[in-house]
């Protein structure tokens, strides 16, 4: 073989390897391990897994950036929490924005959805904030009221704290609580599930109004990320495929 035509083919046959090896690599989509709370309608589990408005809106927000979700991993919230804060997750949600979050997390621009945090009664008279003066209030621990609103409770009610809304609102058809505060969304859910029509949403004594986010870990996961999801999800919540998951997940009952 002479020399130009052996050179031409080591050169080929470099190339083609090169191109072997790299594959892989090209073709690889990259991946995120994300980790969640149970907090229906947001993310509850199935026998197939977690599921609910957050798990898909952010499934397909990832399916259109060409971003694979490794299997979500549901945990108590501070947990979860902790699990981002320390490193070893690349995303949770559903999560409210708080200065000491933003620590170790970035925060979208865009949230997954923007809903209000209302005060809960049953066949109660309590009709405004100055109403809940001396009553008995519940609270879950960990979440991101007001500041406001803890000055308030703190200085005015009995604060009882537990770890999941849906005792709040058991104790709350036991009698055991005059009032709950709640996400609207999950709190509709665990009306739906306790099939309690004395329980009902104040909505004109609103705590917050926040959105709900997909944070990602300082630590792991670059700014360009999180700014390209942001924009990939305004997108998408523009379209007629979110509003029917909205109103897949959000019923609103007759009265409200």
């Amino acid at each position: 073989m002479r020399p130009s035509v052996r050179s031409a083919f080591i050169a080929l046959l470099a190339a083609g390897l090169l191109s072997v090896l790299a594959y892989p690599l090209l073709s690889a989509r990259p991946s995120l391990t994300l980790v969640c709370d149970i907090w229906p309608p947001y993310q509850y589990e199935t026998e197939y897994g977690v599921d609910g408005f957050s798990v898909a809106v952010v499934s397909r927000v990832f399916e259109e950036m060409g971003i694979e979700m490794k299997p979500l991993q549901a945990f108590p919230w501070k947990r979860a929490m902790e699990i981002l804060e320390h490193g070893h997750a690349d995303g949770l949600f559903s999560a409210n924005f708080t200065p000491d979050r933003a620590l170790f997390a970035h925060f979208p621009q865009e949230s997954l959805v923007d809903t209000p945090w209302v005060i809960w009664t049953r066949n109660s008279p309590i009709r405004s904030m100055e109403d809940l003066k001396g009553k008995r209030i519940g609270v879950v621990l960990g979440y991101s009221y007001t500041q406001e609103f803890w000055d308030f409770i703190e200085t005015y009610c009995v604060v009882e704290q537990v770890h999941a809304d849906f005792l709040n609102f058991r104790k709350l058809q036991l009698g055991r609580l005059d009032a709950t505060v709640a996400e609207l969304g999950n709190g509709l859910h665990i009306l739906r599930m306790l099939k309690d029509e004395t329980i009902r949403p104040h909505m004109d004594i609103t705590v917050k109004t926040d959105g709900l986010f997909l944070i990602f870990s300082r630590r792991g996961v670059p700014e360009e990320t999180v700014n390209d999801f942001s924009a990939h999800l305004r997108r998408f919540k523009e379209t007629e495929a979110y509003r029917k998951l909205h109103e897949h997940y959000f019923p609103l009952p007759p009265s409200l």
